[in-house]
């Protein structure tokens, strides 16, 4: 244990002495999956993260299906029609649909439907307010609109944004709060580049969470649903989730499998769409070249590096 901790304090050491390449994005962090940090910009600077905050949003829906024994394929959710009045990023559900929780977590976290946050986020509010019998005095007051939710419904909200506070401190993410499922801008609503690596990596371990945000598409029912990560269509580059409002800047969490195994990279606050998936791009080439570098150095074997160029990014609308 000790050798491999001095290996990795080599590691930092030499990536210490090297420029990173240019991006227009406020924060970002690399780690890998085990949570080592590979390198980074400013990941402990608090900042919105938009739709990554659905990360949070999914794995909670997860976790309280395990703590109160309900099978994400049988647990059916009517839409409700606030859900259907939330702006942003949707999924365009219908008032009065019902779909099981495992479609409501494709629609998610493939076209970043605001309106499925909310759904989940209310019915599961509802159930743990029912089942642990308990008022509601959130330490983080959600965000609303001045007579948009009544009171029932942000009793359950708060709920909710609870768990998602409580599961964030759970996973070491000190550095978090949250204050609604789905990322829209709010001050209230803020985590690090560093903690949403954390996130992403609680994330990746859930076999059905992986699945869902490395589906390109998913068709339901009458609903057919795209994944907003471009990066999908490349080779060894995984989910998990974009992100983008005019506060947070645009957004990326993204898994790369590379010869140190699954890389995370957390990306916040670039210029636009596009250039939060070059960027992200060039930060994978650059790691795998300079740990190349390394390796030869330390006369370990030479490892594959990646291959980014020529990447094309078309952006229809924001996401």
């Amino acid at each position: 244990m000790n050798e491999n901790k001095s290996l990795h304090a080599k590691r930092q050491s030499a990536l210490s002495l090297l420029n990173p390449p240019q991006t227009t994005a406020i924060s970002w962090c690399i780690v890998t999956q085990m949570g080592d940090e590979l390198a980074s910009k400013s990941p402990s600077l608090k900042l919105e993260v938009a739709s990554l905050t659905k990360i949070m949003t999914a794995y909670t829906a997860i976790q309280l299906c395990e703590e109160l024994n309900l099978d994400y394929n049988e647990t059916y959710i009517s839409i409700p029609r606030i859900a259907t009045q939330i702006g942003g990023t949707s999924a365009f559900l219908k008032r009065d649909d019902t779909l099981s929780l495992e479609e409501l977590l494709y629609a998610l976290m493939l076209p970043s439907g605001n309106d499925a946050a909310l759904s989940i986020a209310l019915y599961f509010g509802q159930l743990l307010n029912i089942q642990r019998k308990q008022k509601i005095a959130s330490y983080i007051t959600c965000d609303t609109i001045q007579g948009f939710y009544d009171d029932t419904q942000m009793s359950n909200m708060n709920r909710f944004v609870r768990q998602m506070n409580e599961n964030a401190l759970k996973l070491g993410m000190r550095d978090s709060q949250f204050s609604n499922p789905h990322g829209l801008s709010s001050k209230a609503n803020k985590s690090t580049a560093f903690d949403m690596c954390r996130m992403s990596s609680a994330y990746l371990k859930i076999p059905i969470l992986k699945q869902i945000c490395n589906s390109k598409s998913y068709s339901c029912r009458n609903y057919e649903w795209y994944n907003t990560n471009q990066l999908l269509h490349f080779e060894n580059y995984q989910g998990i989730k974009t992100g983008i409002t005019p506060n947070a800047g645009a957004c990326l969490a993204v898994s790369y499998e590379s010869f140190l195994g699954s890389i995370i990279v957390v990306l916040i606050g670039a210029k636009d769409q596009k250039r939060r998936f070059e960027e992200t791009d060039k930060l994978i080439n650059w790691i795998s070249k300079e740990y190349t570098m390394f390796y030869n150095r330390t006369m370990y074997a030479p490892p594959r590096t990646a291959q980014s160029k020529g990447r094309t990014f078309i952006i229809k609308k924001q996401v």
